[in-house]
Formats: C-alpha cells, structure tokens, sequence
C-alpha cells in the first residue's frame, strides 16, 4: 500500500522567503541547499531513526527490534530438536506491517545456526524502510549512511524547486509504511527542525551583517 504524505510547510516557506530576501547567492542554490537539509533530516527521523537519534544508535535500535521479533517466534535448540530450519519464512508468517506484534505460544524450535544465519542476513536489511528517500537524496547530492544507501526499498520523492518555492511530496510504497501511524508527525518534525535551522542561519546572518556595518549589539 502506497502512503503519500501531506505536511505543512507555512513556516518553512516563510523562513525560506525571508532568508532569500537577505541572501546574495543564487536562489536555486539557497533552495537546493535547504532541500538538502531537509531531506538529512528525513532520513534521520525515519524509522529505525527518530526524533534526536544519532546514526549508530538508529541503526543499532534497528538491529535490537531485529532480534525482538525473532525471539517473540523462535527458541533455540539443538539441531536434532529443531521443527523448522527455514526461519526467514516461519518470522514473515507471524509478521504485520513490518513488525512481529504478538508473542508465539509455545515458541517454535529452531537452530542456533539456523538463527544466526536469518539474523546476517536481516541485519542487512536494516534501514530498508529509510531506503526509500535515497534517489532524492541522491539527486540532492546528498548520500544517506551506508546501511540506508545499500538498501534498494520502493518509493518515490519528488521535490520541485523553482525561485519561488520549494514543495516536497513523498510516497512510501514500502507495504508496511502504513504501519507507522506516527510518520507524518515525524516528517513534520524533520520539517519544523529544518525551518528552525533556517531561522538560526538568517539570525547568524542579520547579525554579522550588523557587525560589519559598525553596529554593536
């Protein structure tokens, strides 16, 4: 299921104006670099990401879920005792919108190796969700981190720039995007972050101007 995403961009809009109405550089260029920014900080937010969450730790959290959802499925055994060696399929089965919800009563018995090598594999994948804003970012000239960018997840985001304004409309079409019931507010997050970074830049700005001109604050 696709999800397109509606977020309010008012105030970023008008920071944006007000700063290019300063501004000597080319107004594409302010636009494309805030876009840049913009796009950082979605990736960023995006699940295993979040709200003030370092790189490492997202991607570190996303590894810990990773193994969450095995261990609410599988128990470790002997090979001898295992009742299925397949464990890639046995978790998908008891997965919904990405994420494994309920405990399985009696866990169902697995290898230890059998576990590690579903575990490597998947590890892999962490950051798939993410994956999905990498060809704007990449025609942003920005390049997420590794594990986002070697992953190849569906979706699409358009950003149209002209010297008037930026728009931004994103469509995850990862199947369980849906699931995230909390991603628009992250997005507008990401948004409210950046505007609050352009505000700082105008401000920074204002005042070396002021200082250069002989005016003390």
């Amino acid at each position: 299921m696709s999800r397109e995403l509606r977020i309010n961009t008012t105030a970023f809009n008008a920071a944006l104006n007000r700063f290019m109405q300063h501004s000597k550089r080319d107004a594409e260029v302010v636009l494309r670099q805030q876009a840049r920014g913009l796009m950082k900080s979605l990736i960023d937010v995006t699940p295993p990401g979040g709200r003030n969450v370092s790189n490492a730790k997202a991607r570190a959290r996303g590894i810990t879920s990773l193994k969450a959802d095995a261990f609410k499925v599988v128990e470790v055994v002997s090979p001898k005792r295992a009742e299925e060696t397949n464990v890639e399929s046995l978790i998908n089965r008891h997965r919904v919108q990405g994420r494994v919800k309920q405990e399985v009563t009696p866990r169902i018995l697995v290898s230890a190796a059998a576990l590690r090598a579903y575990l490597k594999k998947q590890r892999a994948k962490v950051g798939f969700l993410a994956s999905g804003w990498n060809q704007a970012a990449s025609k942003l000239g920005l390049k997420p981190p590794a594990w986002i960018w070697n992953n190849r997840g569906p979706g699409a985001v358009v950003i149209e720039v002209n010297d008037r304004r930026i728009a931004v409309r994103a469509t995850n079409r990862v199947k369980y995007a849906s699931g995230f019931r909390d991603m628009s507010s992250l997005v507008q997050w990401a948004v409210n972050l950046q505007t609050q970074k352009l505000r700082r830049q105008l401000s920074k700005f204002l005042a070396g101007t002021a200082r250069r001109a002989g005016f003390k604050s």
